[in-house]
């Protein structure tokens, strides 16, 4: 349970640790009902509920005035309420923040430390949505996440509908009307592991869907050079590799997941279009590897 004990050996003491163990088999329940520290409320499903749920039924749950994200598999460093909460305080309008990270594998070994990022410590949401269209989620995790309560009013909860991107979903909408802040500094160590949703391969589809239907509501409100940049930079990257995923399932006889993929895709952009950027993207230059 190092990661529950991250949090409480944190060097800003005033804060509250709300849990929620999702019908959990591994005695996660019995360990943190023997936690004796003020600070920490716990609860209980009765059926497993999934991910979005539960943040937003601690959510609801919460009085603080910011939301510390968290997993039960990855490790604070003692200074990370005490960064984010500065940072918060430094750049009051936010919609979200989210800080730089550490990743270990399934054994809690680092995989890499060394990583730089550019992003300037305030984005504009200009400047989140052409993120968005060349990456997707700018955050790509929820544990090096912290939102402002009053900017999550105003665009609501997580979508629960969503098994995936929800949390893309919703750095996007709090995106549309807020800055959004970066740390640079790494404040969490993330885990990284083979079980993870978005490396399921039989949920790729889900994942396409809603990735589809986040990028729409995205293109509703930015500028319309932006949508033409955004549309260009798909093309060139995120809907290439879909398109990629649904070249692959034909090839594996998968045909009900090749059709899906293509159902999706021709729905969202131009597919003769869409084709030639993906031929453009698999042409073998010196160094490259072969596509199969």
């Amino acid at each position: 349970m190092l990661s529950v004990n991250s949090v409480l050996e944190q060097t800003k003491k005033d804060f509250e640790l709300l849990v929620l163990d999702d019908c959990s088999t591994d005695g996660s329940w019995e360990y943190i009902q023997k936690i004796n520290d003020p600070r920490v409320r716990i609860f209980r499903n009765d059926m497993n509920r999934g991910l979005f749920y539960n943040l937003n039924f601690m959510i609801g749950k919460s009085n603080s005035g910011l939301i510390k994200l968290w997993a039960q598999d990855d490790i604070m460093y003692p200074d990370c309420l005490a960064t984010m909460v500065d940072f918060h305080e430094q750049h009051p309008g936010i919609g979200f923040s989210y800080s730089g990270c550490d990743i270990m594998d399934e054994d809690g070994v680092l995989q890499r430390t060394n990583t730089i990022d550019a992003t300037p410590q305030l984005v504009t949401s200009e400047m989140h949505a052409r993120i968005a269209f060349f990456t997707g989620s700018i955050a790509g995790n929820i544990a090096n996440v912290c939102i402002s309560k009053k900017a999550l009013e105003s665009v609501g909860l997580f979508n629960e509908n969503m098994r995936i991107s929800a949390d893309f979903d919703m750095w996007v909408r709090l995106a549309k009307d807020h800055d959004t802040g970066f740390i640079p500094q790494k404040l969490i160590r993330l885990r990284s592991h083979v079980g993870q949703l978005s490396r399921n391969e039989s949920l790729y589809i889900n994942h396409v869907r809603e990735d589809m239907h986040v990028y729409r509501y995205l293109m509703g409100y930015v500028k319309p050079a932006i949508k033409e940049e955004g549309i260009q930079l798909l093309r060139k990257y995120k809907l290439v590799f879909y398109y990629t995923l649904m070249v692959k399932s034909f090839l594996k006889g998968k045909l009900k997941a090749g059709m899906a993929f293509y159902k999706e895709l021709a729905s969202f952009d131009n597919f003769f279009k869409l084709s030639i950027s993906f031929i453009k993207s698999k042409i073998k230059k010196p160094g490259n590897p072969d596509f199969v």
